[in-house]
């Protein structure tokens, strides 16, 4: 036996060293509830083998582990009695006592060698006992001796409660079918064996390893006073041989205490303790798939959102339009009343009329520019107040496409990414929020107005002050007409002026006409170019906000794929260890 210990002692010291890089690895993740499986298992590599027996009260826990023992160390009874869980472990004399709320029964018993034997309360208990149970007893169980009564169906607690330790802990269960007494016949045995191992297979898709007993009949067995001697190991002086068989004890002691000896045991342990392992790989591996998936989703929703954002920017600029065009539309309206003016001016006749300057200048006011200035001032403010409302409509579309795109889901088993990935989207919507908050709509309307302030100043050269732009427009136009008639009644006095007079006209309304022409594009180029730059900054912050969020992205990914490449290699040593065993 020592050369088997020795070699199951360097498998368990290489599933350790596992244990420690897998546990390692979580850690740096901040994935809790694995690492506190991890630890378990470690902690279960170094305990003795725990036989722990569960079950609802009044199943016959208690009596079953007193009959196999053959004396009455636990307390029986049709209600409650075991309200706290019972260790029983060797020691050389018998004693009990309390440690960490366990309670503690020490007997010389030469079969609880190496072995613990856990009685718990019933599972429909207490909610803190069944919590203690299933956090406590059944992490460090290596086989689970489930007791269910055969006087009735397996309840949706028990069904519960062994779903958890088969399918969270992967443990070792054995059905105990208690007080099989309550049949007469073997025929009613094997119909109440056969119904219930169809019922388990059938709930939990297995088949069941279901061993039928009476405790009932087995402490009678030693209690009936026959006088026959028992020569089996658990039972001392004389009990009724028919009873025992009866009971079905016999199976149960020969499973316990000589198929599972010491080889069997620590092998069990160790496959347990391996299948759980490559078990807690596969779920790390999947909550890291999981979180790779989640940063390729949200990766792909920001490039989405980043190519929403700038159409989002071109739809307001191609809706400006609506407003430029307008603004052409009355130029050009005021560019044909000027030339028409022009035409009707400069003419032998009205050479009495050009002398009179002031005249000129409030008759083009009056019939080309009075209508222009109400129009295009009104134009020029429904635009600023467009575009005011329009940065933040730009601002709110983009932080309603990013909560839709973006969202929050809860942190599962406390990891975290999950964590760090919420904090993280919720810092940046409070960044967008803060931003559309701080847009001033008088920068941006002062901005476009500037801008159209420039357009003018430079395309006529005046400079405008304080003028609203309407006003600039008619004064520099206004001015220009009255330089033109100041030329143009300069020649009219002269002996050549019936062949130069049509030619300075039609110079006239071709200037006046270019430089409405060229003031129109001005405007427009500088007034879109401007909102264009106030949409782009706003587009800037908000890309600028996404940062910590695509480098935390970047980050995790590289960690996580590190992290992925690592625990598939212990997944795969722990996967040989397993074959070798």
């Amino acid at each position: 036996m020592q050369i088997v210990n020795e070699r199951y002692s360097k498998i368990i010291l290489e599933e350790k060293a596992l244990l420690e890089l897998l546990s390692s690895e979580v850690r740096a993740l901040s994935y809790e509830g694995f690492e506190k499986k991890i630890k378990a298992v470690g902690e279960n590599l170094e305990n003795l083998f725990s036989i722990v027996f569960i079950g609802e009260f009044s199943t016959g826990k208690s009596s079953i582990i007193n009959a196999l023992l053959g004396e009455r160390i636990l307390p029986e009874g049709i209600t409650p009695t075991t309200d706290r869980i019972t260790i029983l472990r060797y020691g050389d004399v018998r004693e009990e006592h309390d440690e960490n709320g366990n309670h503690y029964i020490s007997i010389p018993e030469e079969r609880l060698k190496g072995v613990f034997i856990v009685d718990t309360p019933g599972t429909n208990v207490t909610l803190e006992q069944h919590e203690q149970i299933t956090h406590q007893f059944i992490p460090r169980a290596d086989i689970v001796f489930f007791v269910i009564g055969a006087e009735r169906a397996v309840t949706g607690s028990e069904v519960r409660l062994i779903r958890f330790i088969k399918e969270d802990w992967l443990k070792n269960v054995v059905f105990l079918l208690n007080k099989i007494d309550i049949v007469g016949s073997a025929e009613e045995l094997k119909g109440l064996i056969d119904y219930s191992a169809g019922e388990l297979e059938r709930i939990f898709n297995i088949k069941p390893f279901l061993i039928p007993v009476s405790a009932k009949l087995a402490i009678q067995s030693k209690e009936s006073g026959s006088g026959v001697a028992i020569e089996r190991e658990g039972f001392q002086g004389t009990a009724s041989p028919e009873l025992y068989s009866r009971s079905g004890m016999e199976r149960l002691e020969e499973y316990m205490f000589k198929t599972l000896g010491e080889e069997e045991r620590i092998r069990m342990k160790i496959k347990g303790s391996t299948e759980l392992s490559l078990s807690l790989c596969a779920e790390t591996q999947k909550t890291l798939e999981g979180h790779l998936n989640k940063i390729s989703a949200d990766k792909e929703r920001l490039g989405n959102f980043e190519t929403r954002l700038e159409g989002m920017k071109e739809e307001v600029l191609e809706n400006s339009k609506q407003f430029t065009e307008k603004i052409r539309s009355r130029l050009l309206e005021f560019k044909a009343r000027g030339i028409e003016f022009i035409d009707e001016l400069i003419r032998f006749e009205n050479v009495i009329k050009l002398i009179r300057k002031d005249r000129v200048a409030r008759e083009f006011e009056s019939k080309v520019s009075l209508q222009t200035v109400k129009e295009l001032e009104k134009d020029l403010d429904a635009m600023v107040a467009w575009a005011e409302r329009s940065s933040r409509t730009l601002m709110d579309s983009a932080i309603d496409f990013y909560r839709a795109s973006i969202q929050q889901e809860p942190a599962k088993g406390g990891t975290g990414f999950s964590y760090d990935r919420t904090r993280l989207i919720d810092t940046v919507r409070s960044e967008l929020e803060a931003k559309r908050k701080q847009i001033d709509p008088a920068t941006l309307g002062g901005n476009l107005v500037d801008s159209a302030r420039g357009a003018v100043a430079g395309v006529l050269g005046v400079q405008i002050g304080s003028l609203a732009i309407g006003a600039a427009v008619v004064s520099a136009f206004s001015s220009l007409i009255v330089d033109i008639t100041g030329i143009v009644t300069a020649i009219a006095i002269m002996a050549t002026a019936f062949v130069i007079l049509p030619k300075k006209r039609r110079d006239a309304m071709k200037e006046f006409g270019t430089k409405v022409d060229t003031l129109i594009e001005e405007l427009i180029s500088s007034v879109g170019s401007q909102l264009e730059r106030d949409l782009d900054t706003i587009k800037m912050q908000i890309l600028d906000s996404l940062i910590p969020l695509k480098n935390f992205y970047k980050a995790q990914q590289k960690k996580l794929f590190e992290s992925k490449k690592t625990i598939e290699g212990i997944e795969e040593k722990f996967a040989q260890i397993k074959n070798n065993l």
